[in-house]
């Protein structure tokens, strides 16, 4: 492309950053995905199986008075650690064997459950699924034992309760005696009719406890119809390195960009400059023609034009002709070629006659030091029309000796381009004398309307 235009804007910027760099961010997303990939294969995952099961506690147990219903007498903390307790742990390890400890089962079991429900929940994590299920269905299996045996024991210490009252009340109905009212009939005492009920009330209390002796719960749901979770997910590993490495890319990117120290592009030389970059026309026998033609029309024909280039580049020379012929043309004077490899103060003392600049480098050229020149030429006043690009970099043969810094010097490169140029020359010179003319003009009509105002004044 001939014309690299300024970026409009940040997102343009950005936009071309990446085109720059992809490749970092190619590296970056097959780095993290590499990773990813061999986590997945090395890193040791786990299955899991859980037992859902209900429980049921005596009725009549003493309970908080807001738990009205049947489905809320389980208190499941309680629950929780009953089942994490080293009685049914130590049953768990033992039917396990294989050298399965209840401190081992105790740091993979997870208990759960509604506080206002009756349902259990076992979950127990494992190297392998079979191990998994046998370990939820061993501690499940010690945890319903363990419990139907406390409410058993509650059951039967309340139905030994219950028996004593109903004792109390059968001996006292045994002593009552019969009451003789005054006509000296007998009747029944009205105590013997409240013991009566008292003791059919405590008989139904004994029948519901007889079933707590056979369970207290029931599994609903065994281990080895519960869901496989393996953890952790290799999908989701993956996925989650790969952006990493995408996001790591992307940090890759901006470091290159901020901590670049020589030019690699066009776009690069247009992004961090602002300004328009000229490219040679890439297959054309005068690569340099129609860029310097668009350059030509751009610049104002009033001022002369200095380009500051390595005077040792192949191309130097080239584009210096080439750009003094298209100026000619528009008769502006030829450039004056500047050596940019010069001393810094020796440059711009070289560009201070001109207005306008043009400055030609290579791929590979130092960043820093470019900055500081366009710097200098901003700070002295000096409009930068534009960047020319010459290409990627030339290696010089072993054996060339290294070119000199050279003073500004003008080449025209044929006849006809410095006799438009002398003509330029010429005309400029003619309307500098025509603007001197003009201002000798006007001092001396000056001069005279002074002479006639004193002579009025002595009048």
């Amino acid at each position: 492309m001939i014309l690299t235009p300024p970026p409009m804007g940040g997102q343009q910027i950005l936009r071309h950053a990446l085109a720059r760099r992809w490749t970092s961010i190619v590296a970056g997303t097959v780095a993290g995905l590499v990773v990813g990939v061999a986590v997945a294969v090395g890193i040791p995952v786990s299955h899991s199986a859980a037992v859902s099961m209900t429980v049921t506690s005596p009725s009549i147990t003493p309970a908080p008075a807001v738990r009205a219903s049947l489905s809320n007498t389980t208190d499941m903390v309680t629950e929780q650690g009953i089942a994490k307790s080293a009685a049914v742990l130590d049953v768990a390890a033992a039917r396990l064997g294989n050298g399965v400890t209840a401190e081992e089962l105790r740091s993979n079991v997870e208990v759960s459950g509604d506080t206002n429900g009756t349902i259990v929940k076992i979950e127990y994590v494992a190297p392998t699924r079979q191990q998994a299920v046998d370990a939820a269905d061993a501690i499940a299996n010690a945890y319903l034992t363990e419990r139907t045996a406390l409410v058993e024991q509650r059951a039967d210490e309340m139905a030994a309760g219950i028996n004593e009252q109903i004792q109390a009340l059968e001996t006292e109905l045994a002593s009552l005696q019969p009451l003789t009212d005054e006509d000296g009939n007998t009747k029944e005492n009205p105590r013997a009719s409240e013991i009566r009920t008292e003791l059919t009330k405590l008989a139904k209390d004994a029948e519901q406890l007889a079933p707590y002796h056979a369970t207290a719960g029931r599994v609903i749901t065994p281990a080895a119809a519960s869901s496989d979770e393996v953890s952790p997910s290799k999908a989701r590993l993956i996925l989650i390195s790969t952006v990493v490495g995408v996001f790591a890319g992307l940090v890759l990117v901006l470091i290159r960009e901020t901590r670049s120290r020589s030019l690699i592009s066009p776009t690069q030389l247009a992004d961090l400059t602002a300004l328009p970059v000229w490219s040679a026309e890439e297959g054309s026998p005068e690569p340099w023609l129609a860029p310097t033609r668009m350059l030509a029309m751009a610049i104002d024909r009033d001022h002369w034009v200095d380009l500051i280039v390595d005077a040792s580049d192949p191309q130097a020379r080239d584009l210096h002709r080439v750009l003094s012929a298209s100026l000619a043309e528009t008769r502006v004077p030829a450039p004056r070629l500047i050596d940019i490899n010069q001393p810094l103060a020796s440059l711009l003392d070289e560009v201070r006659p001109s207005r306008h600049v043009l400055v030609a480098v290579r791929k590979g050229h130092d960043l820093k030091k470019l900055h500081h020149l366009l710097d200098e030429l901003a700070i002295i006043n000096r409009e930068v029309n534009g960047m020319i690009y010459l290409g990627d970099q030339v290696a010089a043969p072993a054996s060339a000796p290294t070119a000199p810094a050279q003073s500004a010097e003008v080449i025209v490169p044929t006849d006809e381009a410095q006799a438009q140029s002398a003509d330029a020359a010429q005309a400029e010179q003619d309307e500098k004398a025509e603007e001197k003319k003009a201002d000798s003009k006007k001092a001396d009509s000056k001069k005279a309307e002074a002479k006639t105002s004193s002579k009025k004044g002595k009048k």
